[in-house]
């Protein structure tokens, strides 16, 4: 149980929010004017690229950020990766010049990638158990309205020629964040110091940065071009060396012992299971409005509006639900996986006489699906960890998120790619943004079904076991 006050703990969770709410807000406000600073400095050919690298930056040091976390603690973690998001934030904000804006994203992408898993795991620390649900809840609803007000304000200030302020805005939101943090929080470090499995680290680098760039451009390079293929060879060569010395270390970045653990298992391939349609919704169904619908740019950038009110106003209630009952756990994770069957499977007829207004209806219901699964699943299976694995098992879970899109988009890009290529023009566009529907679709069901014939049982008699202690 935390060392810390109900005021201490009150304004630990603020910066916890704080820190939320940048981490959100600069993943929007970049995606939405990395673009034209670009341009600006002559780059805009390096778009995809930068967006690619600092993604996968982030993915890899989001599991080496819960190690972190496991033996520095939360303070210093906060202390040293804020400092660098915010010197890093400001540099590219008002230093104009190409390659310190490449270099600065890529440190600002891996300094944000170690401390994503903060918030959750401080929450899980300080909090009684009965709350965790709930604010849980309030993260979500902190996400949502960072990635909204990031992406809708970077905007504005872009069209009035405030690009500095669109960049560095942000920090005004993660300083005090960092500060309350590193004031309030109690020394949570490893008694036995920070032992750094470095070579655990440069092959699970090696592994994610080959893998996830060869499915990133297997689609435009073709999967058996030379580069594709090494690139794969070298990734899979690399993540079993990553288990054989992971297995063997004394000290593991990864421990390997997390993956006995079913019900801990289960719950990162739900987690994964109930992104995976993101990529569906969030690239496809865009274009589909512009280019199927004829319907404009204005519509298809209002489509998230409905998911994002609900992710607003539902969470945190979703949260206080699933806290009243441990069976509720499994049955959040059954709607979540419910919420994103019915709209997918619906949107699987998108054509040129589907309405907008029934289309944003469909993207709303998936807001309600990321509302129960954020409630539920890293409240449950940090339930499961050792305290000397809280982090790495929390980050773990923002892992598996990133890695779901990464896959995602590789499969529904072959789908897309090959029906539109095969019918050309609206007919074929049409399959492919149909059949990336049905796949998610597809997929959700398959998690639903791991919730109610696997997890289900293993809550249900976690219950009973802990009615029978009481």
């Amino acid at each position: 149980m935390s060392t810390v006050t109900d005021s201490q703990r009150s304004k630990v969770m603020l910066g916890c929010y704080f820190v939320m709410f940048t981490i959100a807000a600069y993943g929007l406000s970049l995606a939405t004017i990395q673009q034209p600073m670009l341009n600006n400095m002559g780059g805009g050919s390096y778009f995809s690229l930068v967006t690619i690298i600092a993604a996968i930056c982030m993915t890899i040091m989001t599991p080496i950020g819960g190690r972190l976390i496991d033996g520095l603690g939360n303070r210093k973690v906060t202390l040293y990766c804020g400092v660098i998001s915010l010197v890093s934030g400001l540099i590219m904000a008002f230093i104009p010049n190409l390659w310190v804006f490449l270099v600065m994203r890529i440190v600002f992408s891996m300094a944000q990638g170690a401390m994503s898993s903060v918030p959750f795991i401080i929450a899980a620390e300080i909090n009684p158990r009965e709350e965790q649900n709930k604010i849980f809840g309030l993260l979500a609803t902190i996400v949502a309205i960072g990635s909204f007000v990031g992406s809708w304000l970077a905007g504005i200030l872009v069209q009035n020629n405030l690009m500095w302020v669109a960049v560095a805005f942000p920090c005004l939101f993660l300083a005090p964040g960092v500060w309350l943090i590193v004031k309030y929080m109690f020394n949570d470090a490893h008694e036995g110091g920070m032992q750094l499995d470095w070579l655990g680290m440069i092959l699970l680098s090696v592994c994610l940065s080959t893998l996830l760039l060869s499915m990133n451009f297997g689609a435009k390079m073709g999967w058996f071009n030379g580069w594709i293929m090494t690139g794969n060879l070298v990734g899979l060569s690399s993540l079993l060396a990553f288990v054989f010395w992971e297995n063997r270390v004394a000290v593991p970045l990864i421990p390997m012992t997390l993956f006995k653990n079913k019900e801990y298992v289960l719950l990162l391939a739900i987690t994964f299971i109930t992104v995976f349609y993101t990529i569906a919704i969030n690239s496809y169904l865009p274009m589909a409005v512009q280019d199927i619908l004829q319907a404009g740019a204005s519509a298809s950038g209002s489509l998230q509006l409905p998911k994002t009110i609900v992710l607003i106003l539902v969470p945190t209630a979703f949260g206080i639900w699933v806290s009243k009952k441990q069976s509720h756990t499994w049955m959040a994770l059954a709607l979540a996986c419910i919420f994103v069957i019915i709209p997918c499977a619906l949107l699987v007829f998108v054509g040129i006489h589907m309405p907008i207004w029934f289309i944003m209806l469909m993207v709303g219901l998936t807001g309600i699906a990321d509302a129960f699964r954020s409630v539920a699943a890293t409240p449950a299976a940090q339930q499961v960890l050792k305290p000397s694995d809280l982090g790495i098992g929390t980050s773990m879970i923002g892992f598996i998120i990133t890695l779901s899109n990464s896959i995602a988009a590789t499969v529904d890009g072959i789908a897309y790619d090959s029906l539109s290529a095969a019918t050309p023009g609206i007919v074929g566009m049409t399959q492919g943004v149909d059949t990336t529907f049905l796949i998610s679709a597809g997929v959700a069901v398959i998690g639903l079904l791991l919730v109610v014939l696997f997890f289900r049982p293993i809550a249900d008699k976690k219950a009973k076991a802990q009615k029978a202690a009481r």
